[in-house]
């Protein structure tokens, strides 16, 4: 396990470095532009793959589905493969609908989950990555693509995810978030299909 575990870092470790840190005034530019997209950014709608690695299986969970966001902090994660699955954020409230077995939660009553649909909704929204004051971020350039590894400050999150790595493509919009356990295992989420500021209809984010 443990050798596993040092081939893991030491792979982790070649493939970030071989990327090249940004500048200042990259960085300034990167993060005045992703600011302004995060800023103007009304409705999203995107198609997702969800994969789940674990260390010690060799199969990977692979999940489909949509995601749905409206400014400034209503998400619908919708899975519909290989299960029907619904996780609404909505109102400071979480909506689950397991195949039609219903449960409401209350963020407020719940501190941990309420940080983390904060940093789900900034992960999407792009916001994240301005969040100095929850997360230390660096940022480098992989060909046309700009990473940005985000370490979180706060010791819950961090022991759920030890950190975080958005990616963006050349127009500076989020493509995929890979969200790293300390253990090594991780969940990569790839968007597809993503349209910006177009009209969502209101029944998408009833529960």
């Amino acid at each position: 396990m443990r050798i596993l575990k040092i081939f893991v870092f030491l792979f982790t470790a070649v493939a970030i470095g071989q990327n090249a840190p940004l500048t200042e005034v990259e960085q300034a530019s990167f993060m005045k532009e992703v600011a302004g997209k995060a800023n103007s950014l009304k409705s999203l709608s995107s198609d997702f793959t969800q994969t789940k690695y674990i260390q010690l299986m060799e199969d990977k969970a692979v999940s489909k589905g949509k995601l749905f966001y409206k400014a400034p902090n209503v998400l619908k994660w919708e899975y519909s493969s290989p299960y029907n699955y619904e996780i609404l954020f909505r109102e400071n409230q979480l909506y689950i609908n397991d195949d039609g077995d219903k449960s409401v939660t209350s963020l407020r009553a719940n501190k941990l989950m309420e940080k983390l649909v904060s940093l789900i909704s900034g992960s999407v929204n792009g916001k994240l990555v301005a969040d100095h004051d929850n997360f230390d971020v660096s940022f480098t350039r992989d060909g046309k693509s700009v990473l940005a590894v985000i370490i979180p400050k706060d010791p819950s999150i961090k022991q759920m995810f030890h950190e975080i790595i958005m990616v963006f493509n050349d127009e500076n919009i989020l493509n995929s978030v890979r969200l790293m356990e300390e253990g090594g295992d991780y969940t990569h989420i790839d968007f597809k299909n993503i349209k910006i500021n177009i009209p969502l209809d209101d029944k998408v984010f009833e529960n």
